[in-house]
C-alpha cells in the first residue's frame, strides 16, 4: 500500500477513489494526514495516561521506540528506499540521537503537565521553523508568519503565566527546550525524504537508531521493561503501537505533499486532544484558560503555515 502511494508522489492530482454506487475523490495525502492527527490523539491521551503515574521515562522510551521498529519494520521491507551516501546514514543517525533526546523531554513532560498544555506549547515549534527560515534558508518574510508567530507565543505565554505549580513549572521548561530540538528534527526529515521513501526513514531514522542511542544511554532500561508491564501494560502497548502508525502515517503525508498543508491537518486535531483530557482523563482544572490556548496556538499554527 505505503509503496503505491510513493509511486504517485510526483504527480499533479494524488488521488483515489472510495464507494459502490459512485466515486468520491479524495487526495491521499489528507488521508493519512487525518489519520496520523487521529492516531496521534489516542497515543497523547494513552501516554499521559500512564505516565503521569509511571515515572520510568527511559524504560518506556526504550519500549516506544522498539515497538515502533517492529511496527514499521514489515512497511519498510515492502517498500525499502534508502540513499547510498554515507553522509546521509551518519545525518540519520544523528536525527535519531535528537529523537532520543525529544524522547525524553517530551515523555518527561507528558507526565507533568496536560497533554492540551503540552501540545499548545508545541506548536512554538513554527516560530523556530519560521525564525530559522528567514534566517538561514532566505525564505521570505511574510506578515501572516509573523500574526501566527505572535498567536504562538502569545498561547505560550498565557500557559506559563497561568500554571505555576512547582510540577507545571517543569513541564512547561521541558517542552519549550523540545520545541526547538523538534524544529531541527522536522527540517531533516524533511531534507531526508528526498533520498529515503516514508517507511524507510520511519524505520532507519525514527525508531531503530533511537532505540539503538537509548540502549547505550541507559543500558538498565532494557532489563527494566518487563517492570513497566505490571501495571497498565494494555495500555502503553497500544500507546507505543498507536506511535508508530502516526509516524508512519505522518512521514507518508510529508513524502506526498508539502510540510504546511500536512501539519495544518495536524493543528486541528489539538481539539480533540483538549476533548478528550476533558472527558477520559478527568483533568478539567482551568478549562477555559486550555481552551483559549488551543484556540491561540491553532490560529496561530494554521497562519504560519498557511502562508508557506
Amino acid at each position: 500500500m505505503f509503496g503505491y502511494f510513493e509511486g504517485i508522489k510526483d504527480e499533479p492530482n494524488r488521488q483515489f477513489c472510495l464507494g459502490h454506487a459512485g466515486y468520491i475523490l479524495i487526495d491521499v495525502w489528507l488521508v493519512f494526514s487525518i489519520l496520523a492527527g487521529a492516531l496521534y490523539t489516542a497515543e497523547s491521551l494513552l501516554q499521559r495516561f500512564h505516565l503521569r503515574k509511571q515515572k520510568d521515562v527511559w524504560t518506556f522510551a526504550l519500549f516506544y521506540c522498539l515497538i515502533g521498529s517492529l511496527v514499521s519494520l514489515p512497511f519498510m521491507l515492502a517498500s525499502p528506499k534508502v540513499p547510498t551516501e554515507p553522509g546521509l546514514w551518519l545525518l540519520s543517525a544523528l536525527v535519531g540521537l535528537l529523537i532520543v533526546g525529544n524522547n525524553m523531554l517530551f515523555f518527561k513532560a507528558t507526565g507533568l503537565i496536560e497533554v492540551s498544555l503540552l501540545n499548545a506549547l508545541i506548536k512554538l515549534r513554527l516560530v523556530w521553523v519560521f525564525i530559522f527560515g528567514v534566517l538561514f534558508l532566505s525564505e521570505p518574510f511574510s506578515w501572516e508568519k509573523l500574526a501566527g508567530t505572535l498567536l504562538a507565543i502569545l498561547a505560550g505565554w498565557l500557559i506559563i503565566h497561568s500554571f505555576k505549580r512547582p510540577d507545571s513549572v517543569r513541564g512547561i521548561t521541558l517542552v519549550l527546550v523540545m520545541t526547538f530540538v523538534n524544529a531541527i528534527i522536522l527540517i531533516l526529515f524533511k531534507y531526508l525524504l528526498s533520498s529515503y521513501n516514508a517507511v524507510s526513514l520511519t524505520f532507519f531514522a525514527d525508531f531503530l537508531p533511537a532505540a539503538i542511542f537509548t540502549i547505550l544511554f541507559a543500558p538498565k532500561a532494557f532489563t527494566k521493561i518487563k517492570t513497566i508491564f505490571k501495571d497498565d501494560w494494555r495500555v502503553i502497548f497500544l500507546a507505543c503501537s498507536l506511535g508508530a502508525l502516526s509516524n508512519l502515517a505522518l512521514n507518508t503525508a510529508l513524502s506526498l505533499n508539502s510540510v504546511s498543508s500536512v501539519l495544518i491537518i495536524n493543528e486541528v486535531f489539538l481539539v480533540l486532544v483538549l476533548v478528550g483530557e476533558h472527558i477520559v482523563l478527568k483533568e478539567r482544572e482551568q478549562a477555559w484558560i486550555k481552551a483559549v490556548t488551543v484556540i491561540l496556538a491553532v490560529a496561530g499554527a494554521v497562519l504560519i503555515q498557511i502562508s508557506s
